[in-house]
């Protein structure tokens, strides 16, 4: 079982594009928040695999990269975590074992506002293709 996490805003125009990816690869029952936080850890605990899917400021192509959790920074607690921090958690608090992967979506216009620049748009369409088999 794979579990899809979209995070973003979608009222700030490109940082939703991680929404419309969700949308596309009709991921149903995928979790879709502002922020990833400490508490979904158990929410990924007993899949296979987690896909996060964000957007990204960086230029480029869409990109599926498997997560460095040694990359998690293992500051204390907050209100928000980082993918590999939650990865983390997940395995030390409830045994996950998967894997963990994360869709980077460029964009380019985070202001206020709905919907995607053509950009990103392209890039969620780029960004579902690499995630679908």
């Amino acid at each position: 079982m794979t579990v899809w996490i979209a995070i973003g805003n979608t009222l700030r125009r490109d940082d939703g594009a991680a929404h419309r990816v969700l949308d596309l690869v009709g991921a149903v029952g995928g979790i879709r928040c502002h922020q990833l936080t400490p508490e979904m850890a158990e929410l990924i605990a007993g899949a296979d695999r987690v896909v996060f899917i964000d957007a990204d400021l960086d230029p480029g192509p869409a990109r599926l990269e498997r997560l460095d959790e040694g990359a998690a920074r293992g500051r204390s607690l907050a209100h928000f975590v980082e993918p590999a921090e939650l990865v983390a958690l997940a395995r030390q608090l409830f045994g996950f074992r998967g894997e963990a992967w994360l869709c980077r979506v460029p964009g380019e216009d985070f202001s206020d506002g709905s919907g995607l620049s053509p950009l990103a748009e392209a890039n969620a369409a780029a960004a579902a293709g690499l995630l679908l088999p």
